[in-house]
Parts: structure tokens; C-alpha cells; sequence
């Protein structure tokens, strides 16, 4: 027997007998903890797998969807949910917002119970729920009822015997072994059990752990980090949330159909040097299309109905843009052709590759992709939520469907779509048809303006297709995202989230860390950082600059001609910088002719990305450090753009007030001696270490010492708050009007007519204020809109982090409370037995707090 049908039927066996595929490095209950993890399409806040290999997630927006294993990719279901129970066949259990409990019949979603916080099933039939109060009960098919069983749960799980495994909500971890409940070691946040009996954690740190029946302890599964939700395969591979919503998984689940038809073919991809023939397959064309028979004017862009952000971005000194006129193509069809240069006759210059030297702003297109790509002609192409590929059509407005789904995208200068399967295989649009690059898999792609195509596979080797499209060559250079530059040298986002230039080796690395990265037409380089910042190399070559995405979060970005980027949100929504003028009169004939597919067969591999996880972990149960300070009363408690943490107050038997500083090394506050004899009433601290203060008419920027640097006049009316964002701009509330003096201006200018009375600054900007009646609202990039939307939450204080994390101090009727924003839920989070009254945060998402009506202590949130 060959080693290749060895291999197969080791294969085949796994997949009839689990249904799922082991990717590389294969899960098994012996194996190392380090594993190989592939992102699979889509975004979740739940997942569920049974041990009939069945998976469902519930997306952001509460929509479920089901894992097509044949298709490899997520179909829609109908439904808004919040938790999610793979079940017995095809018939999930699953959880609203409002703890309502459904059965799927097949049909539609049957109504079971009320107050419910989790449901598990298995494929066996046995259905548990975890009620709101703690009570778990299990489903009595026959009597259609509940019957308690003694216990508390806030989740749940079920082993293979039918008993649940229990998480309460502060994570302790139980058993139950049919007669009782037994204690386990260590707190968790979700908890699965996979088809052989493995139990899978989220950890309370935000890690994969799995139990150890020997040496009853939980063992790290390293690669991820900040996982929310887990899930666990028929062989016990685990797959997870992380906290951008990506889901992760180490073993894929593959349908026994997909794996027959792949008989004698090794399932490891070998050196990716093999030539094959390209376009050999008959192009499939739609019977009875037929094409437009005149040609129109280039569509328009389209009227979006939402005010625009403009956003200050430098540009290099002298630097004029000349007139832009994208090319079009004037057939507007595309033929079966490869991937051309960009045409450059002599003594003209490409119109796509000048830069732009306008601000650059966003639009809200309303529109969902959770990735998106853009070609030298303007096409942008994107993915849904189930890696289904979209298309921006600017007449109408919208995306529409176009045919495959990828985990990874690409755009060629035709405006055809590359791209990367969930099994790591590699695939490109001819115009008419989908075609595999035979022998080629990766985990990341991205085409040049000039036509290279470079792929990172998932050790962070770099191959780029060879002139004929035959076959991936390796290149120089390292890392696990790419993007190409229009004279084809690689930029590249290590596992370590550092930024790099591969124009030879090694890589020339940068000092900014990015979980996303593009190249445009022009050579613009946007990233989005791992703080969440949209970022663009400045004129030096060397730093990145803020751009804005007011009252949006960006998570990835895509760049287009002239160095327009477009942005996906972390709610999904793609923002527009402009739309590109193109003939977009085929679009739709191209889409209904295209034949083939982006399933494929041959090789597989995994398809991994950089981590995106901060230092400082959330919990509803949070636990916290205190530092004394020596004061009588507390004033102010301020956490600084440098991320130094300081408090001005009064201290005991004493008329003058006193500024502290946080000594992180000896744990406590110690006085900071300063030279200014007016009251720090107002004060915020910028990266610099400069003091700004704001009293009697006018805003003082200080040194260190406490010496005035500068005195700016305001508006006349009294000064309220005074905060500092992450780009040194520096915002004072006058009376009930905002007003900000932008990094490296004079004059204080008003931001908006809104009411506004105190004002804290996160991530890009990402303003949030409490209006003259201390209702809580966020700035959308046009107004100010309360949040939650349509609900009044007063609040005493506001604090931001530049990781997007927000905390309010919440009067609940009888005393203040700490709240955290909950971004997926669009709700606030309350942090259990902790009151506070003043809150700030620091640049890892770290509250600090404090009670002054109790004492003048300041409490830090542990990890």
C-alpha cells in the first residue's frame, strides 16, 4: 500500500468516523498544547458543535447560522439569538436576548420556555437549560415539561453520558456524575464537550484550557487569546470566539462526501513547486444572456444619506495631487486573461497611482461585510458573514451576492476576485469562471498594482505566483498577513502584530504593532492598529499616523486608487472614504455566468491570523486592587494619555490641595511637587507628560512641574470638564457646549452645538459624553445619540480607554455602580459588588475607580 492511500484512509477514517478533518498539526487528547489555528469565516458571540460534527454560531447581530461541511461555509438560519445548542440532527436549541428559549423544528422556531440564561443538547436528545435564577432543569420530550434537577448553572454542557458539566457565575467549574455534583479546579466563562468526552474552557484569562483526567488539572491549548465562547469537534478538537468575534478552530469539520472524492491524493500540501496547466476548463457562460448592446456612462456615486467626517491626515509639505480620472474599462466584460501590469505609457503616469491630498472622509454606507478588497479599477469586493463574497454596486447602492465563499480576499487590476478557502486552498476569478491554483494552498493573499500575487502560508513563509500562474514560488520574508505594493515588494503583519517591509532579508521592521494591513494603487499604507486605530504611513517612511473614524471602531481596512481606504467596523459596517467611478453594466452577467467553484480538492491547510487581545481581561465579577492617598477628599482621578495615573484632592489638616502620582513600581501615590498656584479643578495629562488644566476663562498647558507652557483664551462662561484624546486633541466643555483645539493649532474651535456637560475620549476619538441632564450618549461621526439607543442612562462619570473600552459610574437608585459598554450587546455590563462614583481608564481597557462619599482610596481592576 502507496504512503499516499495510507494516508488517505487515515484520512477517511477520521472524517466517517468524526467528521472532522485535523488539520496540520493533528488534535488528539496525547498531543502537544500547541496547536495550529484556522480562522474560519464569519464573526460569532456563541458556537456549538455535537458529536455528530453539526456546527452553529449566533453572529454579533443575534442571526444564527449552520456550518455547511460540504460547502465549507456558514448558511443563514432564520432567528435573533444570543447562545446557541447544536441538538439532535439538525434541529439546534437556542437563547434570545430577552431569555426566551427555542427549538428549531425544522420549520420554524417552536417557544419552550421563559428566563433562560443557556441551553446544551447533545444528539442523543437530552436537552438541559440553565434559568436566569441559577435553577437547571432538563427536557421531558414525552410530557413536553421541564423537570428540575438540583444544582445552580449560568452555563452548561453535556459529556457523552448525557450528565451536565456546570459553570456558576462567578466560573466555578462542577460535574455532575448522575448521583451528584463534584467540584472542579479553576473558573471559567464558557465551557464544551466534544464528541470523545474532551471538556474545553474559556478560561477566565481569556485562554483555551482542557481537562486532564489524570492529573485532574486543566492544560493551556496555546494560540489564541481573549476567547469568550468555546466549542469542542467529534475528536475533541477545540474551536473559539475571540474577542473581535473571529472564530477560531484546530480540527475542521469536513463532510464525508468532500473527503471521497479526494481518494489517492495526500492530505499534506507538498513543496509548492509543482507545475500544473492553468485555464484549461472550458469556460461556463449562462444560456440565453445576452450582453447590453450600448455602453453607458460610468455609474455615479451614489448620494449616501449620512453626513460626512472629515478627518485631518497630514500630507508631505509641497506635494501636489493632479486631477483624478479613474480608468474604466470600456467593454466592461471580462474575458478569461491573467493578471496584467499596470499600463504605464511613457511620459504618462498611471491616474490610479496619485495620491489623493484631500482629507480623508468616511461615509456610513449601512452596509454589512465583515472583509473587504478593492482593485487598481476601483472593484470592491467583500465577504459576509458566512465568507459569502459580495460586491459594491455604486448605482444601487448595496452589495450584492456574487458566487463562492473564502475566508481571505484579493482584487486583481481586472477587477476579478482572488482568493483563500477555509481549507487554506487557493482560487482566482478568469472573468467568467473559478479556477484553483493546483498544489497551492496559504493563509493569506494580496495582489499588487504591478500584478504580483503573494500568499503567506500558516508559518508565515511568503510565495509569490510565478509569471506563467503555475505555481507559488518562495520569496523572501516572513509573516502571517500581506498586503503587496504596487512595485510588488510584500508588507507583512508578524504573529507578534509588528509591522514589516520585506523588500529583502530580513524584513525591515516598524515600531507599530497592526492586526490589519493594505497597500493602495499609489503605495499608501494603511493599517489598523492593535489598538484599534485606523493608521497611515506618514510622509517620513517611518511612523504611522491617526486618521479618524469617528463613532466607529475600525477592525480591518482595504485601500483603493488614489489612496482612498475603506473600512470595516467592529459592528460590520463597511465605511466609505469615496466610491470609484467604474462600468459597472456587466457585474451582474458576470456574476450569474460564472462557473466553478471555490470548494476545490487536493491539499489542505490551515488558515491562522495574528492575535488581537489586550492586557487587562474583563469580568462581570471583576476584583480589584486599593491604593490609600493620604487624602481627606478626592477632586479629581485622572488617567493620562501616558497612561500614568493621578489624583488631586485635599489632604487632612491641610488648606492646600495636593497632585498625585501612581508609582507602578512601589505601589502608591506619591506627591508631584508643581510650581502652579491655581486649582487643578480641571485637569488631564497628555502623552507628553504636559499638565492641562482649565480654570477662570482659560486653559493652561503646564509642564511636568507645573510650570505654564501656554495660556489659551476661551470662550467666555464656565469651564465644566476638560479631556485629551489619543491625538493630543484637546476638548473643554464651556457651559453646555463642546469646543477642541486640534494637535498643533492655537485657537480653541466649538465641536458641535450639542448639549454637553462632561466629555471622556476612547479609541480614534471615539467621543462619549454626558449631556446637561447626565445622560450617557456617544458621538456617531454627525451627532451625538444616547446609548443604549432609545434608553436615558444617567451617569456621574465617564472614563475611555484607547482599547474602546468604556466604564460609566451608574446611579441604580440608591448608590453609584460601575457599568462597562458591551459593544456586541449595544447594552452596559455592570461590574458586580463594587460602587464607584469617579472612573477613568487606562490604554489596556484597566478601570480605575473610586468612592468618594465612602473614603479617598482609589481601587485598580486586577487581571
Amino acid at each position: 500500500m502507496t504512503l499516499a492511500i495510507v494516508r488517505f484512509c487515515l484520512v477517511l477514517f477520521c472524517v466517517v468516523f468524526g467528521t472532522g478533518q485535523p488539520i496540520k498539526d493533528a488534535w488528539a487528547q496525547n498531543s502537544s498544547t500547541s496547536v495550529t489555528w484556522t480562522r474560519l469565516p464569519g464573526k460569532a458571540v456563541d458556537i456549538s458543535i455535537n458529536s455528530q460534527g453539526q456546527a452553529y454560531a449566533v453572529a454579533p447581530n443575534g442571526t444564527p447560522w449552520r456550518w455547511d461541511a460540504l460547502e465549507q461555509r456558514w448558511r443563514k438560519m432564520s432567528g435573533d439569538f444570543v447562545r446557541i445548542s447544536a441538538a439532535e440532527g439538525n434541529r439546534p436549541w437556542a437563547v434570545n436576548a430577552e431569555g426566551v428559549v427555542f427549538r428549531y423544528n425544522g420549520l420554524w422556531w417552536e417557544n419552550k420556555d421563559t428566563d433562560v440564561a443557556d441551553v446544551t443538547a447533545d444528539a442523543l436528545g437530552n436537552v438541559y437549560i440553565a434559568k436566569i435564577s441559577g435553577e437547571i432543569k432538563k427536557w421531558n420530550p414525552l410530557r413536553s415539561e421541564w423537570q428540575p434537577l438540583e444544582g445552580q448553572a449560568y452555563r452548561i454542557a453535556l459529556d457523552m453520558a448525557g450528565n451536565p458539566w456546570s459553570l456558576a457565575r462567578d466560573g466555578r467549574i462542577r460535574a455532575y456524575d448522575g448521583k451528584g455534583w463534584i467540584a472542579m479546579p479553576g473558573r471559567a466563562v464558557d465551557i464544551a464537550i466534544g464528541g470523545d468526552d474532551t471538556v474545553v474552557i474559556a478560561d477566565a484569562d481569556g485562554r483555551v484550557r482542557i481537562w486532564n483526567k489524570v492529573q485532574r488539572s486543566w492544560r493551556v491549548v496555546s494560540g489564541v487569546e481573549g476567547v469568550m465562547a468555546v466549542a469542542a469537534t467529534s475528536d475533541g478538537g477545540p474551536w473559539a470566539v475571540i474577542a473581535d468575534g473571529g472564530i477560531m478552530a484546530t480540527t475542521l469539520i469536513v463532510a464525508p462526501e468532500k473527503i471521497k472524492t479526494e481518494e489517492g491524493r495526500a492530505p499534506e500540501i507538498q513543496a509548492p513547486s509543482a507545475v500544473a496547466p492553468v485555464d484549461s476548463a472550458l469556460v461556463a457562460v449562462a444560456s440565453g444572456l445576452a450582453a447590453a448592446p450600448a455602453t453607458p456612462a460610468a455609474a455615479v456615486a451614489p448620494s449616501v444619506q449620512v453626513a460626512p467626517v472629515t478627518a485631518q491626515v497630514q500630507t508631505a509639505d509641497g506635494v501636489i495631487a493632479a486631477p483624478v480620472s479613474p480608468e474604466t474599462n470600456g467593454t466592461g466584460q471580462n474575458a478569461a486573461r491573467t493578471v496584467a501590469p499596470a499600463s504605464e505609457v511613457a511620459g504618462t503616469t498611471d491616474p490610479t497611482a496619485v495620491t489623493t491630498n484631500e482629507d480623508i472622509t468616511f461615509v456610513n454606507t449601512r452596509k454589512s461585510a465583515s472583509v473587504l478588497a478593492i482593485g487598481r479599477d476601483g472593484s470592491v469586493f467583500g465577504l459576509d458573514a458566512g465568507g459569502n463574497i459580495l460586491r459594491w454596486s455604486n448605482s444601487r447602492k448595496r452589495f450584492e451576492s456574487f458566487p463562492g465563499t473564502l475566508v481571505r480576499l484579493a482584487v486583481d487590476a481586472d477587477g476579478n476576485p482572488w482568493g483563500i478557502s477555509t481549507l487554506g486552498r487557493v482560487f482566482r476569478h478568469t472573468g467568467n469562471l473559478w479556477k484553483q491554483i493546483p498544489n497551492a494552498t496559504g493563509s493569506d493573499i494580496s495582489i499588487g498594482a504591478d500584478g504580483s500575487v503573494v500568499i503567506a502560508d500558516a508559518s508565515g513563509n511568503l510565495s509569490k505566483l510565478n509569471d506563467a500562474m503555475t505555481r507559488f514560488e518562495r520569496i523572501p520574508g516572513q509573516g502571517l498577513l500581506v498586503a503587496v505594493a504596487p512595485d510588488g515588494t510584500p508588507w507583512t503583519i508578524r504573529s507578534d502584530n509588528l509591522v514589516q517591509r520585506c523588500t529583502s532579508s530580513p524584513c525591515e521592521m516598524f515600531e507599530q504593532k497592526a492586526k490589519s494591513i493594505a497597500v493602495g494603487p499609489d503605495g499608501s499604507v494603511y493599517v489598523v492598529s492593535d489598538r484599534g486605530f485606523l493608521m497611515r504611513l506618514a510622509s517620513d517612511g517611518k511612523t504611522f499616523e491617526v486618521v479618524r473614524t469617528s463613532g466607529h471602531t475600525p477592525q480591518s481596512v482595504a485601500v483603493g486608487p488614489n489612496g482612498y481606504p475603506w473600512v470595516v467596523s467592529t459592528d460590520t459596517l463597511a465605511l466609505a472614504s469615496t466610491f470609484f467611478e467604474r462600468d459597472e453594466q456587466f457585474d451582474r452577467a458576470v456574476a450569474v455566468s460564472t462557473g466553478g467553484d471555490t470548494a476545490g480538492s487536493g491539499s489542505i491547510a490551515a488558515v491562522v491570523d495574528v492575535s488581537s487581545n489586550t492586557d487587562f481581561t474583563f469580568s462581570k465579577n471583576m476584583a480589584f486592587d486599593t491604593y490609600t492617598t493620604g487624602l481627606s477628599s478626592l477632586d479629581e482621578l485622572v488617567v493620562g494619555q501616558d497612561d500614568e495615573v493621578y489624583v488631586y484632592g485635599m489632604p487632612g489638616g491641610q488648606d492646600s490641595n495636593k497632585f498625585l502620582k501612581f508609582n507602578s513600581t512601589k505601589k502608591k501615590f506619591e506627591e508631584v511637587s508643581i510650581s502652579f498656584s491655581g486649582n487643578l479643578s480641571n485637569i488631564d495629562v497628555a502623552r507628553d507628560g504636559t499638565i492641562w488644566t482649565a480654570n477662570s476663562g482659560s486653559v493652561y498647558k503646564l509642564s511636568s512641574t507645573g510650570s505654564v507652557l501656554r495660556t489659551y483664551s476661551v470662550t467666555s462662561g464656565e469651564i465644566r470638564n476638560l479631556s485629551i484624546g489619543p491625538d493630543d486633541t484637546v476638548y473643554v466643555v464651556i457651559e453646555k457646549t463642546l469646543y477642541h483645539l486640534k494637535s498643533g493649532t492655537s485657537v480653541f474651535t466649538k465641536f458641535s452645538n450639542d448639549d454637553v456637560y462632561k466629555v471622556a475620549v476612547g479609541r480614534a476619538d471615539d467621543l462619549w459624553i454626558a449631556d446637561s441632564g447626565n445622560i450617557v450618549q456617544q458621538f456617531t461621526g454627525t451627532k451625538f445619540e444616547n446609548r443604549p439607543l432609545g434608553q436615558s442612562v444617567r451617569v456621574q462619570d465617564i472614563g475611555a480607554g484607547t482599547d474602546g473600552s468604556v466604564y460609566i459610574s451608574f446611579w441604580d437608585g440608591s448608590t453609584y455602580v460601575l457599568r462597562k459598554w458591551n459593544a456586541t450587546n449595544k447594552s452596559f455590563d455592570t461590574v458586580k459588588n463594587i460602587h464607584a462614583d469617579k472612573v477613568d481608564v487606562t490604554s489596556d481597557g484597566r478601570p480605575w475607580i473610586a468612592y468618594t462619599s465612602e473614603n479617598a482610596d482609589v481601587k485598580r481592576g486586577k487581571d
